[in-house]
């Protein structure tokens, strides 16, 4: 049997802290009754929401997206999918026109979506419409995130 070509199924992760979090979550571990690197694998694990992709050999662990990567998504599915303006947008998410426009300007800045409001002459209201979709796979966003 070739050892070399045998992966371990851990590894090692080494990163600096400030010693009263490193105290404190000594503490947290033994009143949970663990040991401080299963505590903190199991919470990053629940902070990342990972879950199994598959049972074979190949078991990758998929991110679910959460917080502003998820907005974002949804952002762009609307837009795709819909004439929306900022205020439908910012109501159905519940945030506010100023992490709106933060939004997009990451969004831009991150992916290269690019957004332009659309106002037709002679009209008071306009939408958004996606010009460019950056680096997006523009059916795949539309599927998951897109809404009729």
């Amino acid at each position: 049997m070739n050892m070399a070509s045998t992966k371990s199924p851990k590894a090692a992760i080494h990163f600096e802290t400030q010693r009263d979090n490193k105290t404190r979550w000594v503490k947290q571990a033994q009143r949970e009754g663990m040991k401080l690197n299963a505590w903190i694998t199991k919470h990053l694990n629940a902070a990342l929401g990972t879950e199994p992709v598959s049972e074979g050999r190949t078991m990758r662990q998929r991110q679910n997206i959460n917080g502003r990567a998820s907005e974002w998504m949804r952002i762009a599915g609307m837009i795709a999918t819909r004439s929306v303006n900022s205020t439908d947008i910012c109501a159905e998410l519940g945030i506010s026109r100023n992490s709106f426009v933060r939004h997009q300007a990451d969004m831009e800045r991150i992916y290269g979506l690019v957004m332009e409001y659309v106002r037709p002459s002679g009209s008071a209201a306009g939408w958004y419409e996606i010009k460019d979709w950056g680096v997006l796979d523009e059916q795949q966003v539309i599927s998951r995130y897109g809404q009729p």
